[in-house]
């Protein structure tokens, strides 16, 4: 049974220069992990594991502080933002958005047009161009299904890329996402770790 939809996402073009500042609103920082080798991170707020790359010598999460009306307007949206500055330099690193209590326009589980909302206020700051969409399909460990689309973006006149992942997972959407100003990310072993290595539910 397919139970983690990754939505194929249409955004128009956006940009990258202000990639580091996305979780810069009002919020409350939680511990910071400490690791110049790649940091095996799970989150009970976010809800999720991954494997952040070598460099992140600095993991945080961040939670609003209230409950507000998130971007389509819907009260009691609860936010989970956990992100790196790769080599805590501003211009490159990755990051995870975990979204509860969303509701589709029949009321119901979200769907892909709630993820695209999320992704385009996410990479509002950037100035990015789609470069290339790639379905993906594989099984979890626990023979959950994984199964979507991958969007490659990249600045229309300069060398910066940026890689990201929609996921829907039993009602909750999480963003993954990547950045680097100086290009050559999509080859990069240690974000194709970080996306592969995503899973729902925190240890």
């Amino acid at each position: 049974m397919v139970r983690l939809i990754i939505i194929g996402l249409l955004l128009p073009t956006l940009s990258l220069a202000q990639a580091s500042n996305i979780g810069n609103a009002e919020s409350a920082d939680n511990p910071v992990t400490l690791s110049t080798k790649p940091v095996l991170f799970s989150s009970a707020e976010g809800d999720f594991r991954i494997t952040f790359p070598s460099g992140c010598g600095k993991t945080v999460t961040r939670v609003p502080a209230d409950e507000a009306p998130d971007v389509d307007g819907q009260p009691g949206i609860r936010v989970t933002f956990t992100f790196c500055d790769r080599n805590q330099e501003k211009g490159e690193g990755c990051s995870v958005t975990s979204y509860f209590n969303v509701m589709g326009a029949d009321g119901g589980y979200p769907g892909a047009d709630q993820v695209i909302e999320r992704m385009t206020l996410l990479l509002k700051s950037m100035n990015l161009a789609i470069r290339e969409q790639s379905p993906l399909s594989k099984k979890l460990p626990d023979g959950t299904t994984i199964e979507g689309l991958d969007l490659l973006a990249a600045e229309p006149s300069g060398v910066g890329q940026a890689w990201l992942r929609g996921l829907l997972y039993e009602g909750d959407i999480y963003i993954l996402s990547a950045w680097k100003n100086t290009g050559k990310l999509w080859d990069d072993s240690d974000y194709i770790t970080f996306f592969n290595s995503f899973q729902p539910g925190a240890e």
